[in-house]
């Protein structure tokens, strides 16, 4: 199948990088940094071996991309306002939209924008970061656990596990795309937030017991409001996050970078619904919600 990456950054970058190095024909959009990869093309230092993509078909504008198999959705939730007019011109009746973005409610807004393709959804545990244009630095993890919206395009999604798999990322396919999201903010929604907060990367947070302990408190809230919503958690899931943490590369989540450098914070994806979920079930969450205000306050004055 051929390729196609909407957002050549830190996440969508590596991806696609993995999926043109093991062989797959692969497009690239990018914007600030597109003559840069136009020249030099991709280089990737990874934890797994560094290499670089002397020659990428990359384009500036959606309307220049070429006819595709499976879209790669990795631009930041920040974007999503302008991801239908990006998505139109290479959308045909059975195009694969893989959403690889962090949050909750993607997958179902591009459905509803786009009913002729197939929509499924991807959580990237990966960390990874943009550190120069064409130039992507991945320091730790990098697995993707993926489910479709609807369970009659399975399929065509273990097919793409496929050449994920050839490409060396590892793809776990999951039976609920909505538990899967749930399940993906059990971190997102602890550590992006109080990377920001607590102006400290992850193993900062984990060493110091202050931080061991807010984690903790978002993770159990986080968990409550994913039941709420009708999905489960493995047992032991607080505990199995904060050790897959405490053991992982010191990392800055995406939030914090896009805080430092005085971008917009993905505030109404990764906090705000899964907020508004759960209040229409009649849960509160307090701890999330108070986090998510602070984010909001150090956006406004940033």
């Amino acid at each position: 199948m051929k390729y196609t990456v909407l957002g050549t950054g830190a996440v969508g970058g590596y991806y696609g990088a993995r999926l043109q190095k093991s062989g797959l024909d692969v497009d690239f959009l990018a914007r600030s940094d597109y003559s840069v990869i136009k020249e030099r093309g991709l280089r990737i230092d990874s934890c797994q071996g560094d290499f670089v993509l002397d020659r990428v078909n990359v384009y500036s504008s959606a309307e220049e991309l070429p006819p595709t198999d499976v879209i790669l959705v990795s631009l930041k939730t920040t974007a999503n306002d302008k991801l239908a007019e990006l998505l139109r011109p290479v959308v045909k009746k059975g195009t694969v939209i893989l959403i690889l973005q962090n949050g909750l409610g993607m997958e179902e807004e591009v459905s509803d924008l786009f009913p002729e393709a197939v929509v499924l959804g991807g959580m990237c545990f990966i960390c990874s970061q943009k550190k120069g244009d064409g130039y992507i630095v991945h320091l730790d993890k990098g697995s993707i656990s993926a489910a479709p919206l609807r369970e009659e395009d399975r399929d065509l999604l273990m097919k793409i596990q496929d050449d994920f798999q050839k490409a060396g990322v590892e793809m776990t396919l999951l039976d609920d795309l909505k538990t899967a999201r749930w399940n993906k903010l059990l971190w997102n929604i602890p550590y992006n937030g109080l990377s920001v907060v607590l102006d400290a990367d992850t193993a900062q947070i984990m060493k110091s017991p202050h931080g061991y302990n807010l984690a903790k408190t978002l993770m159990e809230e986080v968990i409550r409001g994913g039941e709420a919503c009708g999905c489960s958690f493995p047992e032991g899931s607080v505990d199995t996050m904060l050790e897959y943490t405490r053991i992982m590369t010191p990392y800055e989540p995406s939030m914090k970078l896009d805080f430092d450098r005085g971008r917009r914070m993905e505030l109404e994806y990764m906090y705000r619904r899964p907020l508004k979920a759960a209040a229409e079930r009649g849960v509160s969450l307090p701890h999330i919600a108070m986090l998510a205000d602070q984010l909001a306050f150090r956006e406004e004055k940033n």
